[in-house]
């Protein structure tokens, strides 16, 4: 391998450095370096960013002391850029927060500059090369008939990569012409558009969503229906959902704080007249100043209609995450909402999810009948609060999104609570059993 590496740092020495080290790796690979407000002019004229394998970036994160964005700025401005290839940080200053949010950012790795040797930046740079030829591999290996696709039919967007997938449909980071702006555009899969209730998906979401002007709620751009596909123009999030911040440690206190603020979303859109219905980490979104936003409103229905406007037979959402009167297919109202937070909340608190099993129906069935394993002993003062959200009967849980949403802040409030991270099991972010399960499911 020759790759092809970018040394972006103010500090001339610094650059040095880094090129005698890295040529030493690799002594028939190809290593510039430059000042960082060359980067951007440079890219915007000759594309250089697309044809490097990796950018070694310097920044500046002041004192421990200061926020742990501080100096993160020339970061941000990286991952916006079109095909910017893995961006490893050489940090100066700066604590585990700062971290902590570079990767959220999109970091393939920090490295502070005061433990900074000759070891560690090539096991730095060998992981890094590693990973970007594995998703250039699994890339190549993939159907591009539908990206190609979209680059034709939809011409206003630009196609970045793609952010996720599930059986209905597939997101992408897009550059808006008519906005000149990322955004995150969902298009439909071509198969999942066969019946009626799909087709109305898309405008089901587009529809919930632009009834409510709240920041809590994701902001939309654009929707359409062009050559067979659904597709939707919605805000870009560069710092990622809650299911990527949970692999990072978190405190009882933040647990709390996360679950006060959804429950605040919740309280917005129901009182819009709408149940979300599939509310799980991935469909919680963060923003840089750790605001929460609720995405995904495919499943949303108006109260009204009691959240029952599914074909018979079939259950919509993750099982995971299910109400147990939304698992055995009754009329929903807002707490069906309020018990999916219960179980985010407690794997907040605990790293794991309450119930599990080997398929969706045993998942399904654990919400109805099983019993919830007990916090941990140092979250034990929350088993109440937890109770009332999980009940599993509707009149023992909270009334409304509000009344749940007082609780919470009572009890961030209440905490002189442990500011330790909760201890997570080693294998969460490896492994899952059973494997996320989004699509449709057989009611039995």
């Amino acid at each position: 391998m020759n790759p092809r590496l970018l040394i972006v740092d103010a500090e001339r020495e610094l650059r040095i450095w880094l090129r005698h080290h890295i040529e030493i790796l690799w002594p028939d690979g190809t290593v510039l370096d430059m000042e960082p407000g060359e980067i951007e002019q440079a890219h915007a004229r000759h594309s250089t960013a697309r044809n490097l394998d990796l950018i070694l970036l310097g920044v500046h994160c002041g004192e421990a002391s200061e926020l742990p964005s501080t100096g993160l700025a020339p970061l941000r401005r990286l991952v916006r850029l079109e095909e910017v290839p893995p961006i490893v940080l050489i940090a100066s200053g700066g604590n585990e927060l700062s971290a902590v949010q570079a990767m959220r950012l999109g970091a393939a790795d920090y490295l502070p500059r005061r433990l900074l040797n000759a070891q560690r930046l090539a096991t730095s740079l060998r992981r890094s090369l590693r990973e970007r030829q594995r998703s250039q591999q699994a890339a190549a290996a993939s159907p591009r008939r539908s990206l190609d696709a979209l680059q034709l039919t939809l011409p206003q967007y630009s196609i970045v990569r793609r952010l996720g997938e599930s059986a209905r449909a597939v997101v992408y980071l897009a550059h808006s012409a008519v906005l000149g702006r990322y955004v995150a555009l969902k298009v439909s899969k071509p198969t999942a558009t066969g019946g009626p209730e799909d087709c109305r998906e898309f405008a089901r979401e587009y529809a919930a969503i632009c009834a409510v002007h709240d920041p809590s709620v994701v902001e939309i751009y654009d929707y359409g229906y062009h050559a067979g596909r659904e597709f939707i123009a919605m805000e870009y999030f560069p710092c990622g959902d809650l299911k990527t911040r949970l692999l990072q440690p978190i405190t009882i206190a933040e647990s709390l704080e996360y679950a006060r603020r959804i429950c605040a979303a919740l309280s917005v859109i129901h009182g819009a007249g709408l149940i979300h219905r599939d509310l799980k980490p991935p469909n919680v979104m963060l923003r840089e100043d750790g605001s929460i936003v609720l995405i995904d409103f495919g499943l949303a229905r108006g109260i009204e209609s009691g959240g029952r406007v599914t074909a018979a037979g079939v259950l919509r959402g993750s099982p995971y995450y299910m109400s147990p009167e939304q698992a055995q297919g009754l009329t929903l109202d807002g707490r069906s909402d309020l018990y999916s937070l219960g179980v985010i909340l407690f794997e907040m608190l605990t790293g794991a999810k309450p119930y599990s099993g080997n398929s969706a129906v045993e998942v399904m069935q654990q919400h109805v009948r099983g019993e919830r394993p007990p916090l941990p002993n140092e979250c034990h003062a929350l088993e109440p609060l937890l109770d009332r959200l999980m009940a599993r009967e509707l009149p023992q849980r909270f009334t409304d999104a509000a009344t749940a949403q007082q609780a919470l802040a009572d009890a961030c409030s209440a905490a002189a609570l442990s500011a330790e991270p909760v201890q997570r099991p080693m294998a969460l972010a490896q492994v899952e059993q059973p494997q996320p399960l989004d699509a449709a499911v057989g009611q039995q």
